[in-house]
């Protein structure tokens, strides 16, 4: 009977350590009219992404509130002063690519972090911008994100995915403005910057605010092994899994001639490697090696197969 052998072929994107999923929120809750352009409050924290604080740019100099981040200085609609705007359309002003908000995620080395939405409040006094959006350093800000509004009808989308407050002179805060992001945002291992542009103001004194922006998520474990094989029907059997001491024996089934035997660790790390192992059973000493998961990768002729270990002791 022919002997077949089954393989298959994995990448490995965070496959080793399950996706944590995370929802932090900016408070602005140490912000002051003392403050300049950046946000002096601790920033939020999650496992495995380091998040930036916010600054203004092009903007006031100043901070226009407390607990809140607040700044004038937008860009002014062509219709300048005029309060009877009614429809988006009468406005006729246009976003300027040199003021905005502007904070950086960056995911820790070895992780990978895949944003899913943002959420924040936004308020403007009674000559404020009407129009805001955000972009990001993905398309090097080219691109309004997907904008929507859960919550009144005061901000709505009338188009470009901008937001709008359609009711003018209405200084309320108003949360529930949410930006969707998509396939671009997966498996982010390079930092990211976010950018909320406003324009459309009615005089130059008008201040944008925004409050309770939140970040949602998941982070997991990167590995940079790339593409590892993995032979059901392989010639060598790994045992105990898992290990609580550190050791583990390798049975040659074939004793085939093997010409290496490596243990790789979750980020592609070569951790140990032996040599001209042709014996029955092996044995692997990684008792000084940390809890975890790892590979044992058999080398034989042009064969290479591989098997996962985990590691509690």
């Amino acid at each position: 009977m022919s002997k077949f052998l089954l393989s298959f072929t994995f990448i490995f994107i965070g496959l080793l350590a399950g996706a944590q999923s995370f929802s932090v929120t900016y408070n602005f809750a140490s912000t002051t009219t003392l403050t300049g352009v950046t946000d002096p409050t601790t920033p939020p924290t999650a496992s495995g992404l380091t998040f930036g604080a916010f600054t203004a740019v092009g903007t006031s100099t100043a901070n226009q509130g407390t607990g809140r981040f607040s700044y004038n200085g937008w860009p002014i609609a062509t219709l300048s002063g005029s309060t009877s705007a009614t429809t988006y359309t009468d406005m006729g002003g246009a976003l300027d690519p040199s003021k905005y908000y502007e904070v950086t995620l960056t995911p820790v080395s070895g992780n990978q972090v895949t944003l899913t939405s943002m959420d924040f409040t936004a308020r403007r006094t009674g000559t404020a911008p009407r129009s805001f959006a955000v972009r990001s350093s993905v398309d090097s800000y080219v691109s309004n994100l997907t904008a929507s509004v859960t919550t009144g009808t005061v901000i709505t989308t009338p188009v470009n995915n901008e937001f709008w407050f359609s009711v003018d002179g209405n200084t309320s805060y108003f949360p529930g403005n949410e930006i969707t992001f998509g396939s671009s945002f997966v498996d982010l291992t390079s930092p990211v910057t976010i950018r909320i542009y406003a324009w459309n103001s009615e005089a130059t004194p008008g201040n944008f605010t925004i409050d309770d922006v939140t970040f949602n998520g998941s982070v997991s474990m990167a590995t940079s092994i790339g593409k590892v094989k993995f032979d059901l029907n392989s010639n060598f059997t790994i045992y105990p899994v898992p290990s609580h001491d550190g050791v583990v024996f390798i049975d040659n089934k074939n004793t085939l001639d093997v010409s290496k035997i490596e243990v790789i660790d979750v980020l592609g790390n070569v951790v140990l490697t032996s040599n001209s192992k042709n014996d029955i059973k092996i044995k692997l000493n990684l008792a000084d090696m940390p809890n975890g998961n790892y590979f044992v990768r058999m080398h034989s002729g042009n064969t290479v197969s591989t098997k996962k270990i985990v590691i509690i002791k």
